[in-house]
């Protein structure tokens, strides 16, 4: 996420958790560089059992020290954080163990137990939304370069019918209304009465 992003989210007041990631390498070396010169201000561990799996979620929390990170950031950032995953799946044969840790920032200082479920939010948009638009509306494959936010929005449109009319299965219900121009007809008509 560039600086751009968070200066605007700062400015309009919002407040932004956001995942570092390897295309940011100098914030996150400074992330991993904070976990080994500073103690964490909190820490929390979660347990999640379902679906042949057991996970462990342990978060730790770090306030910035001043100067910290690299130039740009410091005053967009408020605190890190570092989330670890175990997670133990049971396959043929005994159980699998995967180990991951990604890096968090965050415009407001949260509680480590609250980085969680703020953190689940941020992946319901991202699954909800972006991924539709990725997987089954082909966005990234539109090869359309005048005026590309038309489409953009005519995907919108589409979706926010489809969620108005409390579609579950996005790919389903396109393909049925492709099919039957009658049947897309009625459902945009429904929509728009609700």
């Amino acid at each position: 996420m560039p600086k751009k992003t968070l200066t605007l989210a700062s400015a309009k007041g919002a407040d932004v958790l956001v995942q570092v990631k390897a295309n940011q390498p100098g914030l996150l070396a400074a992330c991993e560089d904070l976990a080994r010169h500073c103690t964490p201000t909190q820490c929390d561990v979660q347990d999640d059992k379902g679906h042949g799996r057991v996970e462990t979620r342990t978060v730790h929390t770090y306030d910035l020290p001043p100067d910290w990170l690299p130039e740009g950031w410091q005053p967009l950032v408020r605190q890190v954080a570092r989330v670890s995953r175990t997670v133990e799946r049971r396959k043929a044969g005994g159980w699998h163990m995967t180990n991951e840790t990604t890096w968090w920032i965050a415009t407001t200082l949260l509680e480590a137990p609250a980085f969680p479920c703020a953190i689940r939010g941020h992946w319901c948009v991202e699954n909800q939304n972006h991924h539709v638009r990725d997987v089954t509306l082909r966005e990234d494959h539109c090869r359309a370069r005048h005026k590309p936010g038309v489409l953009a929005r005519l995907r919108s449109m589409t979706l926010n019918c489809l969620r108005a009319r409390q579609v579950r299965n996005v790919a389903v219900a396109l393909h049925r209304n492709a099919m039957n121009f009658e049947r897309a007809r009625g459902f945009a008509t429904a929509t728009r009465k609700t």
